[in-house]
Parts: structure tokens; sequence; C-alpha cells
């Protein structure tokens, strides 16, 4: 039986799990549910919450748990303890990220002048601090942790897209990040996704419904 993963018709959190899924090869079941379906499954889910991945007889919940359970799997957590521990603060880093453009552009309470100040001054500080942090990977390979992927690469990818879709001008005075982009988009299964009519075209859920790249990446 195929593995699974459970969530939302959108890119969101399971996005870099399908990533991960795609590069190594791994066929599996997407199964994406709408806000109106919803309801009627939350309660089947541990938590009340997806993303859920199923293989076999295993059940994961959380995002997280399911990137480090596939980045034991397949080797995609860092060839020593240095790679391990960049690998684990890209993550954390990205989510803290992450977390502050959902809860800028996720929640109605948020102000039209939070979300300008957000854009104007906090979103490109933050997002230059991680540039900094990828640019010295002390391998100098084009990866966020050591020399080879990691589970890093896949949360950092996903994240940069939405950068460089809705926010086109900010991404390129990155460019590291678009460094980052450009080598990993043409991973050939990355590729390949990035042009299948599989993947999800919205980024998120917003206040008043899906969210979708302004401008989306071109990948030649």
């Amino acid at each position: 039986m195929k593995p699974r993963i459970l969530y939302f018709d959108i890119r969101g959190r399971a996005e870099p799990l399908r990533l991960l899924l795609e590069d190594v090869g791994v066929e599996f079941t997407d199964h994406q549910v709408t806000l109106e379906q919803w309801p009627e499954i939350r309660d089947s889910t541990p938590f009340g919450r997806m993303p859920v991945y199923s293989e076999g007889e295993l059940e994961i919940p959380e995002s997280f748990a399911i990137m480090h359970y596939l980045g034991r799997k397949h080797g995609l957590l860092g060839a020593d303890e240095a790679a391990r521990v960049r690998c684990d603060v890209t993550i954390e880093a990205w989510r803290d990220y992450s977390n502050r453009v959902a809860n800028t552009f996720g929640a109605l309470s948020t102000s039209q002048s939070a979300r300008e100040a957000f854009v104007e001054t906090e979103q490109p500080a933050l997002l230059a601090d991680l540039e900094a942090f990828y640019l010295a990977n002390p391998s100098g390979a084009p990866f966020w942790a050591g020399d080879s992927p990691t589970i890093a690469d896949y949360a950092a990818f996903h994240l940069i897209e939405g950068v460089a879709g809705r926010f086109p001008e900010l991404f390129t005075r990155l460019v590291g990040l678009q460094k980052f982009y450009e080598q990993f988009s043409q991973r050939p299964r990355i590729r390949a996704y990035l042009a299948s009519s599989r993947r999800p075209t919205a980024l998120f859920y917003g206040p008043n419904g899906k969210i979708y790249p302004h401008e989306p990446p071109k990948v030649d």
C-alpha cells in the first residue's frame, strides 16, 4: 500500500513532505480535502489537525514529526553531527518565519498597517538573516546543512518559493536564496513535480479564501 498524506487542497504544511517524497522517488497518495469537507473528518484525525502521514499501520500527525520520520528513513537528517545541528536550526528558523507570515496574512485581526510594516521592515530582515545562515554552510555546498540534501532543504524551498511568487522585488535582492532556489528546483524529480498537475496551486488559506502566488517562479 502506498503511503498517504492527508491534508487540505493547498500547499501549506504538507508541501515540504510532498517535495521530499517526490525527490526520493516514493509514490504516495495525496488525499486533499477542502475546508468544507474538513469538519466531517476532523474528529478522525489525531489532535484534530492535519497533515497526517500514513504508512501501513503507522500513522503520524504533526508536520515536523513526519519530516523527521522521513528524514530518518531516507537518510536526510545530515551526514554528521554538525550537519544535523544545522538541519535542525534551519527547520526551526524557517518555522519561525512561516509562523510570522501566517499570523500576519492569515488572521482577520491583523491590521493593514501591521501587514505593511511586516512587508517593508520585518520580513526583509528575517529573510536576510536566513540568507546569511544559508551562505555560512561550512561545506560550501548548495544545501542548508552539510554537503547533501536534508529535510531542511524541502522546508526552505517551499517557503522561499512563496517569497519568490508573492514578493518578487524582495526576492531579486536575496541573491543567496535565489541561488538555492534555482539549483534545488533543477533536481530532476523536483522539476517534474513543479510542472505537474498533481501539485496544489494555492499556497495557503487566508481569512478570505485561498492565497495564491501572484507571480509563480519560473522554472526553465
